[in-house]
């Protein structure tokens, strides 16, 4: 039950180096389907005792990448919204799951109020194990392991939450973290002060990672300065190092390292976070494109068997084969400029003329209605509003408490005609008030007051779905 059978994944880059692998473990299922009961406990033990970090949305029920991206949204649109400039650094940790000390690990674990026969259940749980690298059918010789939670494990992703849970409190900087995927921000009117603030709270971090035997992978660790369009900043200015030296110790220059610039002017132009492409503008006119790219490459297979199945079978392949790429963080994305968005609008007509095998200038509306599928603007709209009616209804994560408020919760004293509606932050540059802090709240306040008030989220999307079907005009 504590041997790994390992199955190197190539993920990207060179083939020939060894860290563009990930180990994947093959287990006993016996072993996993035990791993699974005792994940089930812990996780109801951290999460019903609030000991998981506020902004760590991995491997944690009613918690998605896009409630992360969200957050990430709303602190750079604020900072914007503000005059500043918004500094945001992509931390990639090397191996991370594969080198989690079992010795520091435990003693976090009994931090976190795991004693006595528990503690010594995991205590056992993580001694004795061994693993054999699989190639092709060749088996390495077997060897101890006295590192790592196991990818391919089911309580491995949860004992690598505890041991991370602590990083956000070595660091001023506002951290968001799904699982190994760590962003930090910082905002500020000077951007040669923001930059050498975050430079020191980096090495803060660089310390942090040292003590938990961990490291950060510098060549794949980049960093944006957001910034308003107009808003001119000296290349000078944009140095950002990472610094493993002990701080108050005589410096070792070997031990710095320059962090890369994503900006619309170098070679990277935009950088991935959970699937979602960010620019220094956040127009997400290059995740916008990735998303084209991928369903014209699904375009291509639907035409080629158009002729050969039904309406039926080709409306689940639009499900499965475009809409889900249309629908990943649409709140996110979906606050691009409509031009930007156009694009989209344009693909996705094309492939509702292919599934009802239309013509290629036939009028899309009446498709939509046939299909009972929502247009991209409808579609938007309907994420955002499901989203707010989670917020009001307290379904979201506690993270998002007081993200917006009522009226009156903001003026108790004052009699208010629009006091059960949403505050509307003061937007200073039209630019950032199509972005979520500002446009969700606005969305929500023109809400029909009938099915708002409905708080079944099923029943309110269903009659959501339906009045944005019967709005579309001819």
């Amino acid at each position: 039950m504590k041997q790994c059978r390992v199955i190197p994944i190539f993920k990207a880059g060179n083939r020939l180096d060894v860290d563009n692998y990930r180990p994947i473990s093959l287990l006993s299922s016996i072993s996993k389907i035990l791993e699974k009961i005792v994940a089930e406990k812990l996780l109801f033990h951290l999460t019903n005792n609030d000991l998981l970090y506020t902004h760590q949305y991995g491997f944690i029920p009613k918690r998605s990448s896009e409630h992360n991206l969200l957050h990430i949204v709303n602190y750079v649109t604020a900072a914007l919204n503000d005059g500043n400039f918004c500094v945001g650094v992509f931390l990639d940790l090397k191996k991370a799951f594969d080198v989690c000390s079992h010795t520091i690990l435990l003693k976090k674990l009994k931090k976190m109020g795991i004693n006595g026969i528990t503690y010594k259940w995991f205590e056992n749980y993580l001694a004795g194990r061994t693993q054999r690298v699989d190639i092709n059918g060749n088996l390495s010789s077997e060897n101890d392991l006295d590192i790592s939670v196991i990818q391919g494990s089911t309580l491995g992703p949860i004992l690598f939450l505890c041991y991370i849970n602590d990083f956000y409190s070595v660091t001023s900087l506002f951290s968001v973290l799904f699982a190994d995927d760590t962003t930090c921000l910082s905002k500020g009117k000077n951007l040669k002060d923001l930059i050498s603030y975050v430079s020191q709270e980096l090495q803060k971090i660089a310390v942090w990672f040292r003590a938990n035997k961990m490291a950060i992978n510098t060549s794949k660790t980049k960093f944006i300065i957001f910034r308003t369009r107009g808003k001119v900043i000296n290349p000078a200015d944009c140095y950002l190092t990472f610094n493993n030296n002990e701080p108050g110790r005589p410096e070792d220059p070997s031990l710095i390292f320059p962090i890369d610039r994503i900006h619309n002017d170098g070679e990277e132009k935009s950088f991935k976070l959970l699937g979602v492409l960010f620019d220094e503008y956040l127009t997400f006119d290059a995740h916008i494109a990735l998303v084209c790219s991928k369903i014209s490459k699904s375009l291509f297979c639907i035409n080629r068997i158009k002729n050969f199945v039904n309406r039926d079978s080709l409306k689940k392949l639009y499900f499965a084969m475009i809409h889900t790429h249309l629908s990943y963080c649409l709140n996110v994305y979906g606050c691009a400029n409509t031009t930007a968005l156009q694009k989209l609008r344009v693909k996705q007509k094309e492939a509702l003329r292919v599934i009802n095998l239309a013509g290629f200038r036939d009028h899309t509306i009446p498709l939509f209605r046939l299909c009972k599928i929502l247009p991209l603007d409808e579609m938007i709209k309907f994420a955002n509003l499901k989203f707010m009616h989670n917020y009001i209804h307290q379904r979201l994560p506690f993270s998002f408490n007081e993200t917006w408020l009522f009226n009156y919760m903001r003026n108790p004293n004052r009699e208010l005609r629009n006091a059960n509606d949403l505050y509307v932050p003061a937007h200073h540059f039209a630019t950032v008030k199509r972005f979520p802090l500002f446009s969700f709240p606005q969305a929500w306040n023109n809400e029909e007051n009938t099915r708002k008030s409905n708080p079944s989220l099923h029943v309110y999307c269903r009659q959501l779905k339906a009045s944005l079907l019967a709005s579309l005009a001819e």
